[in-house]
């Protein structure tokens, strides 16, 4: 007596190329045919933070408030005085600024630590590993959409202006998200391999967002240090937000220098992340 198995699981074979790189175009095809799945993940990464119990979606909303308030007290302190009407922009600016930061945040630690975090699904799935940055892009923005739901209610309560340039916010908004993950990308593979760049990870995003025009209007700068501050990779995005929110038209040469660090970073972070793909499995 004899019975035959078939085994139906699908082995994935790498094979070395020139470049090191895999086949991009059926490589981004397979992370595209995942979007169920990166929905997924990205929804009970929400709920494993209780997101959605009525207390944790309060907390969402309530985290970049909070902030906003403790940064305006300090800015109170510092700097008292001014009209009614700069303390009304202050306001709406500060919560607009920690929003987008927390953004960054989330999507650029997320995208870092994602190969880490998702440690057991690495090597027990044959999914292609840039599905897990893009879980932490999909999470991130499910939790920008209601802080900007959010500030738009306290921009029309604090009377702040509305203009034609805000149908650019859009395109603000993916090209900080392209410049987060192309940074998350690129920090992947130092997350994996040397575990302490994970552990300073957040000290470093904190210390970026205080020379990032958060806390403070990039209109506010003083020229002699406009040009030391502009050199933060973040001033342009920030600072082409915050004219789109006041209903100007932000100048070209932020949006220029949003578009090439956004592009930029996304393309260098993208390469090194798949030239050590494979090497992933092997260091955890």
């Amino acid at each position: 007596m004899s019975s035959t198995f078939h085994d139906n699981r699908v082995v994935s074979v790498y094979e070395p190329t020139v470049t090191g790189l895999p086949p991009l175009r059926r490589y981004f095809a397979s992370v595209w045919e995942r979007r169920p799945f990166i929905w997924h993940l990205a929804r009970t990464d929400m709920k494993s933070q209780h997101y959605d119990t009525v207390l944790g979606f309060v907390w969402l909303v309530a985290d970049p408030l909070l902030l906003a308030a403790t940064f305006y007290l300090i800015r109170a302190v510092f700097k008292s005085g001014g009209s009614a009407e700069q303390n009304r922009y202050l306001i709406a600016h500060l919560i607009m600024g920690v929003s987008f930061f927390y953004f960054v945040r989330d999507v650029l630690q997320g995208a870092a630590q994602s190969i880490q975090k998702n440690r057991q699904m690495v090597l027990n799935t044959g999914a292609p590993r840039g599905v897990f940055p893009m879980v932490a892009l999909a999470r991130a923005s499910l939790d920008l959409i209601p802080a900007l739901v959010v500030y738009f209610l306290v921009h029309a309560i604090l009377r702040q202006p509305w203009g034609t340039s805000l149908v650019l916010l859009p395109f603000a908004t993916l090209l900080l998200a392209m410049f987060s993950l192309g940074v998350g990308l690129l920090l992947a593979p130092a997350v994996v391999f040397v575990p302490d760049v994970g552990a300073l990870l957040p000290y470093i995003v904190r210390i970026w967002m205080y020379v990032t025009p958060v806390m403070y209007a990039a209109s506010e700068i003083p020229g002699g240090v406009r040009p030391l501050l502009s050199l933060n990779p973040l001033f342009p995005f920030f600072a082409m937000i915050e004219a789109v929110i006041q209903g100007r038209v932000p100048s070209m040469g932020d949006v220029t220098a949003s578009a090439l660090w956004a592009i930029g970073a996304l393309l260098v972070g993208t390469i090194v992340f798949l030239l050590r793909e494979r090497d992933y499995a092997v260091r955890l």
